[in-house]
């Protein structure tokens, strides 16, 4: 039999403090999932990483921080929660995390726009593989948010007395979009500042720009003249 979450004497949580954990680790997580991208996916972002994070980044690997999380909050209800517990929360998070919007790839601009100046999004998009790491930065958000939501759930249950799981509801554990762009813009300014970003890309972006310019003027010069047309022929008939 699955051992059941002992009690600690603690008083009731507020939802107040619980949605303040929630935007903390949520934000935590998906600055850990875009710092895992910028190191092992694009290595070109490594260097705009702040040196502190980098440091950090074990500890803010979204797991990890979503382990936390829940332990946190049923601490907060007064209660501790068994591994296998645990384990159950976080599988529904990730199964609940993959319907919201932003990690189906919609809202992609929308985030972007959150993020970085606006200038720079379009040849970002266009030079720079960037949708891998703003997916998993939402993906991480989102379920973060979920595995919290539903870990306090669980101990509202627990405190009424009952010993087994609550159905997941898709409402209650769904993250408002605007909440998980919002949350997600905050993670990648975390992980990557977007000034520092923006200082580089932009130089970086008007350099291809002069050379496809300066390529174009020079192709157009050494081009021979077009040769005229000799106008058509009358027909006689």
């Amino acid at each position: 039999m699955p051992r059941t979450p002992t009690r600690a004497t603690r008083a009731p949580a507020s939802t107040a403090g619980t949605e303040a954990r929630l935007h903390a680790a949520s934000v935590r997580a998906g600055a850990g999932a875009a710092i895992g991208v910028a190191l092992h996916t694009l290595p070109l972002l490594r260097p705009f990483i702040p040196k502190r994070l980098m440091d950090a980044a074990d500890a803010m690997e979204p797991g990890t921080v979503r382990r936390a999380l829940v332990r946190t909050v049923y601490e907060r209800h007064g209660l501790k929660p068994a591994r296998w517990e645990v384990e159950s929360v976080l599988a529904v998070a990730e199964t609940q995390a993959k319907l919201s919007p932003l990690t189906r790839k919609d809202g992609l601009r929308g985030l972007l726009r959150e993020w970085l100046p606006a200038p720079l999004i379009q040849p970002l998009l266009r030079y720079t593989p960037v949708e891998p790491l703003v997916l998993e930065t939402a993906r991480a958000v989102a379920t973060t948010w979920a595995a919290g939501r539903y870990a306090d759930a669980v101990c509202r249950v627990r405190k009424a007395g009952m010993d087994w799981l609550p159905a997941p509801l898709g409402e209650a554990l769904e993250i408002a979009p605007s909440k998980l762009r919002d949350f997600s813009a905050e993670a990648l300014t975390m992980a990557l500042p977007p000034l520092k970003l923006a200082a580089a890309w932009g130089g970086q972006v008007l350099r291809a720009s002069g050379r496809v310019a300066s390529a174009a003027a020079k192709a157009a010069r050494s081009s021979p003249p077009a040769a005229p047309r000799k106008p058509a022929r009358k027909r006689t008939r």
